[in-house]
């Protein structure tokens, strides 16, 4: 299962990560989001270790049983002088205030990522956080390389089973750099997380 990825020279990284984002923000408004409920179409941005993240959402930050998957994007640019051999990446969802029991976790749903090799939209981990960091162990791909200059963009989809009602509430996409020998997060966790909406 293959990202897209693009290789960049290290210098001006910073600026051209800025740019790149813009265009993302760019598609977003392009969309033609319509009907009720907010859309982010500026990314939420954080780093780790060098690496910059950022979360783009591709449709409005809204889920519901049943309904049409909420897209987005999760964009990485490697921003130091060093090539990174294990790139630890996990994708999660927050704690949601439409759940009434302890843990609050997100309802039951789905993730799948755009596989570029054969544009087909393939399962990955469906990871909700509880009360707990096991889910720091559920990577979204295997630890992978991230050279210096280099940009990778993973694009998902999120879709809430159709079975399962829900109350309305927040919650969030999280995205965590992690060091792959220990499964702990490199510096904040998360290192950027994007706000959505459940609605029944």
């Amino acid at each position: 299962m293959r990202p897209r990825i693009m290789w960049e020279d290290i210098i001006n990284t910073s600026s051209r990560f800025g740019a790149a984002l813009g265009c993302a923000a760019v598609v977003s408004t392009l969309v033609g989001w319509s009907g009720s409920g907010s859309a982010t179409a500026l990314p939420v941005t954080g780093s780790a270790g060098g690496i910059d993240v950022a979360i783009t959402a591709q449709s409005p930050t809204i889920v519901r049983p049943g309904a049409a998957p909420m897209r987005f994007d999760v964009t990485l640019v490697n921003t130091t002088t060093i090539d990174d051999a294990q790139v630890g990446l996990v994708v999660s969802l927050g704690h949601c205030t439409c759940n009434p029991g302890p843990l609050k976790m997100m309802p039951n749903g789905s993730m799948r990522m755009l596989d570029a090799g054969t544009n087909t939209w393939q399962t990955v981990p469906y990871v909700t956080e509880g009360g707990g960091t096991d889910f720091l162990t559920r990577a979204l791909v295997a630890p992978f390389a991230l050279d210096h200059g280099q940009t990778t963009t993973y694009q998902l989809e999120l879709e809430l089973d159709a079975d399962h009602p829900v109350d309305a509430g927040e919650s969030a996409i999280d995205v965590t750099m992690t060091d792959v020998s220990t499964n702990r997060p490199i510096g904040a966790s998360p290192t950027a997380s994007l706000p959505i909406t459940v609605e029944p």
